[in-house]
C-alpha cells in the first residue's frame, strides 16, 4: 500500500498491533513492513531513549543477560530496516491497533452511490443512491471513530463524492482527522469553490477515472465531452498544485488507447498514472470486458514504454510489478483495510459484497475478530486479494 501525495516528506512511523504481530507502518507513504516481537521492543526502547548506548543496557536489564551496546549494533545492522534506527529515524513511536482484532489502517469510505454517469463497467453499478445511505452527520461520525481506531489513511469515494449531501464538510473533517485522504472523481462539473477548497486543505489526492481516447471514454461514460471535461478538471486541479492521479479502467473496448490517455495526463499535469484490470463485479458482470493475454502484454509494453517517456513527470507502473488479477503485494483487504459502503455495511473491499457488520451498529473489535475474518475469507465472491493474504500462525508480539 502507497500514497502517491506525500513522499517526499521525512518518515513518520507507527506501530499497529494485530493478533499475530506488529506492522511498523509508514504514515505518510503507507508502506508498512511486518516486525518481531524483539524488534517492536528495540523498537519502542530507541524512539524513547534516542541512545544505542541506554538501550543495550536496559535490553541487559530487562533480560538479565550481557547485551552490549556493540551486540545491538550488531544486531540492527543484520536488516536494512533496523539499520536505519542508529540513525535516529524513529521518533516517539504511537501504538495502535489491536492483539485481539484485526483493525484497519486504511478506509474506503463510499459516502453516496449517487453518480452523474451510468457507467457500463461500474463496479459498484452507481447512479441512484442506495436506500438509507448515511447523512453527513453519520460520516462525520464515522471520521472520527475511524481516527480515534488508529486509521490514517482514507479514500473518499461514490458514486461521485462531490455529490454526496455535506461533501464539503465530509472532505475538511476527513483533512483534519488522517494524514493521508484520496478523494476518487469522474471529473465533471468541478466547481471553483471546490477546487479552493481541495487547494487550501492540503492533504487531499485527487484521482480521476479516464478510461480511453475522447471518443473511447466518452461513449464508455454515455456522454459527449466528458473526456475534455475530465482533462481540464486535472489541469485545473494541478495548476492549484493540487496532487492527481489519472486512472484508466482497462478493457478491451479501450486498451489500445492506453498510450494517448498516459500522454495526455502529463500535458494536464497529473503526477500519477495507474492502469487497473476491469473485474467482473457490479455492471461489468460478464466476460466483455476481460483482457484476452495478446491485450493484456500488449497494455505492459506500452506501460512500460511510457515509463521510458513520461517517467521524470509521472509515477507509472507496469503490470509485470503489480499486475495480478487485480491484486498486489499490498493488498490486505479486511485485515489491514475496511471498505465502508453508502448505507454502513462494512466489507474487506470494494469490489465484496459479503459483509463483516454494520460501522454504526457493530464495534470494530467485532467487525475485525480473526472469526469474522475467517469467514469473510471463506464467503468472498469477488476479491481475490483476501484469499492470498499470508498470515503467521503463531502470535509474535512485543512482550510476550
Amino acid at each position: 500500500m502507497s500514497s502517491v501525495s506525500a513522499v517526499s516528506l521525512s518518515p513518520d512511523y507507527f506501530l499497529h498491533l494485530q493478533p499475530d504481530g506488529v506492522m511498523l507502518v509508514e504514515r505518510n507513504s503507507m508502506y508498512y513492513f511486518r516486525l518481531s516481537g524483539v524488534a517492536v521492543q528495540l523498537a519502542l526502547l530507541l524512539s524513547k531513549t534516542k541512545s544505542l548506548k541506554k538501550t543495550a543496557i536496559i535490553w541487559s536489564n530487562l533480560n538479565e543477560i550481557p547485551y552490549s551496546e556493540e551486540q545491538l549494533i550488531q544486531d540492527l545492522d543484520m536488516h536494512p530496516l533496523t539499520q536505519s534506527w542508529k540513525e535516529g529515524v524513529l521518533d516517539k513511536l504511537r501504538l495502535t491497533g489491536s492483539t485481539k482484532s484485526y483493525l484497519p489502517i486504511s478506509c474506503t469510505l463510499q459516502i453516496t452511490n449517487g453518480c452523474n454517469l451510468f457507467c457500463s463497467f461500474c463496479y459498484a453499478s452507481s447512479g441512484k443512491p442506495l436506500d438509507h445511505e448515511l447523512d453527513v452527520e453519520d460520516w462525520l461520525e464515522i471520521l472520527q471513530r475511524l481516527a480515534a481506531h488508529g486509521v490514517t489513511d482514507v479514500t473518499l469515494t461514490g458514486g461521485e463524492a462531490r455529490l454526496a449531501k455535506g461533501f464539503k464538510r465530509i472532505v475538511t473533517a476527513a483533512s483534519s482527522l488522517f494524514t493521508n485522504v484520496h478523494l476518487f472523481s469522474n471529473g465533471l462539473y468541478w466547481r471553483d469553490d471546490e477546487i479552493e477548497l481541495i487547494n487550501a486543505l492540503g492533504n487531499i489526492f485527487v484521482q480521476v477515472s479516464v478510461d480511453g481516447s475522447a471518443h473511447t471514454h466518452d461513449e464508455l461514460r454515455g456522454k459527449k465531452g466528458a473526456y475534455m471535461e475530465s482533462m481540464n478538471s486535472v489541469h485545473k486541479l494541478a495548476s492549484k498544485g493540487v496532487a492527481c492521479l489519472i486512472a484508466m479502467t482497462v478493457n478491451p473496448v479501450n486498451y489500445a488507447d492506453i498510450d494517448i490517455v498516459i500522454k495526455d495526463a502529463a500535458v494536464a499535469g497529473a503526477r500519477a498514472f495507474r492502469a487497473g484490470i476491469t473485474l467482473p463485479v457490479g455492471r461489468a458482470d460478464h466476460n466483455y470486458f476481460a483482457l484476452s493475454d495478446e491485450q493484456y502484454l500488449f497494455v505492459d509494453s506500452k506501460l512500460k514504454e511510457a515509463i521510458s517517456l513520461w517517467g521524470d513527470q509521472l509515477l507509472i507502473t507496469d503490470w509485470n510489478n503489480e499486475g495480478n488479477d487485480g491484486c498486489n503485494d499490498f493488498c490486505t483487504p479486511g485485515y489491514l483495510s475496511w471498505y465502508i459502503r453508502a448505507d454502513g455495511l462494512v466489507t474487506p473491499c470494494q469490489i465484496e459484497e459479503a459483509s463483516i457488520g454494520h460501522i454504526l451498529k457493530d464495534s470494530f473489535q467485532d467487525m475485525g475478530s480473526p472469526e469474522r475474518m475467517l469467514r469473510a475469507r471463506k464467503e468472498a465472491k469477488s476479491c481475490k486479494c483476501i484469499g492470498k493474504v499470508m498470515l503467521p500462525k503463531n502470535a509474535d508480539l512485543p512482550f510476550i
